[in-house]
C-alpha cells in the first residue's frame, strides 16, 4: 500500500489476512510478519521450519529466505508488510542484521503490541488512516523487537550456498537468466541447481525468478509512472505476453487492475495465496 508523509516521501505498507495457502520459498526486500490468531501455520524461514501457534508472531527481515508450508483449516491472522524506510529507526539494523529466532509469542511483548495489532486488524485503508497504521507498524515493531536476539546477516549466511543462489537471482533478475548461466556463475553444473531448487526451496527456477520479477513489478507499478510495457522490460521479461501472463498468475490480477487498486487505496489481492509483494 503506497501512503503520502507530509506530501514528500511515499513510503509502503500493506495490511491484510494471513497466508494460509503453500507459498514457495522466496526473498524480497519489504519486511514481512505474519500473526496467527486462530489454528496453526507453519512456516520456514532461513531453513528453519516454525510451527505458529495462536498469538504468535513471525518476523521475516529484508533478504531472508522464507516460505509458507502448511496452515490448520481454522487458521487465520494477520499479514503486515512494510518497506524499510517507512521505519527509519530502525533501517540500518534490518539492512544489516538478523533474528536467531524470527518467532515471538505475544504475550512477552510490551502491552502496547496487542492494541496495535486490533488497530492493524480493523484497517480500512481509507486516505486519511495511512499516517495512523503507520504509526501502529511503528508500536508493533518496537515491541516486537524487544523480544529478538540479533546477529549480523553474514553470519547467518557465511556458508549457505542456496542463500547465495538466491540472492545472486535477486539482484540479476532483470538479466535475461537461465538456469544454465545461474548454475556457471554459482560454478555448479545445471543439474546439482536444479536438485537445489527442487529439493530446499520446493519449487523450480524458473518459478522462482518469476516470483522475484513480480515483485519487482508491483513496486514500480506502484510507485512508477512507467507504463505496464516499459516494467515488463525492466524486470526482465522478453515480452509483454509472458509478463501479463505471469503477473496474472502470481497475483490474480493482470497489471493494470493491480495499479487501479492501488490508486483507489485498496489491498491487493488478498486472497490468501500471495503473501506480498
Amino acid at each position: 500500500m503506497a501512503i503520502q508523509i507530509e506530501g514528500k516521501k511515499r513510503s509502503k505498507f500493506r495490511v491484510g489476512p494471513v497466508c494460509t495457502n503453500p507459498y514457495p520459498a522466496h526473498m524480497h526486500d519489504p519486511v514481512e510478519m505474519a500473526i496467527v490468531r486462530k489454528g496453526h501455520l507453519m512456516m520456514t524461514v532461513n531453513g528453519i521450519t516454525y510451527d505458529l501457534e495462536p498469538n504468535t508472531l513471525i518476523i521475516v527481515f529484508p533478504g531472508v529466505v522464507h516460505s509458507y508450508e502448511s496452515a490448520s483449516e481454522d487458521a487465520a491472522g494477520l499479514f503486515v508488510g512494510f518497506s524499510t524506510d517507512s521505519i527509519a529507526e530502525y533501517r540500518n539494523t534490518l539492512a544489516t542484521m538478523w533474528p536467531v529466532v524470527p518467532k515471538v509469542w505475544l504475550k512477552d511483548c510490551p502491552p502496547e503490541v496487542e492494541e496495535a495489532i486490533e488497530k492493524l486488524e480493523g484497517y480500512s485503508g481509507r486516505e486519511g488512516s495511512f499516517p495512523l497504521m503507520l504509526a501502529y507498524i511503528h508500536v508493533l515493531v518496537s515491541c516486537v523487537f524487544t523480544q529478538l536476539k540479533l546477529v549480523p546477516a553474514d553470519e547467518m549466511n557465511r556458508d549457505n550456498f542456496a542463500y547465495r543462489v538466491m540472492s545472486y537471482i535477486q539482484q540479476h533478475s532483470n538479466e535475461n537468466l537461465t538456469q544454465e548461466s545461474v548454475a556457471r556463475e554459482m560454478g555448479v553444473g545445471r543439474s546439482y541447481l536444479s536438485r537445489l531448487f527442487s529439493q530446499k526451496m520446493n519449487v523450480n527456477f524458473r518459478r522462482f525468478l518469476n516470483i522475484i520479477r513480480i515483485e519487482k513489478a508491483c513496486t514500480l507499478l506502484q510507485d512508477t509512472k512507467l507504463t505496464s510495457k516499459e516494467v515488463c522490460y525492466e524486470c526482465g521479461f522478453e515480452n509483454t505476453r509472458t509478463f501479463h501472463r505471469v503477473f496474472l498468475e502470481e497475483q490474480k490480477m493482470t497489471p493494470g487492475e493491480f495499479r487501479e487498486r492501488m490508486r483507489k487505496g485498496l489491498s491487493a489481492a488478498y486472497d490468501d495465496s500471495y503473501p506480498i509483494a
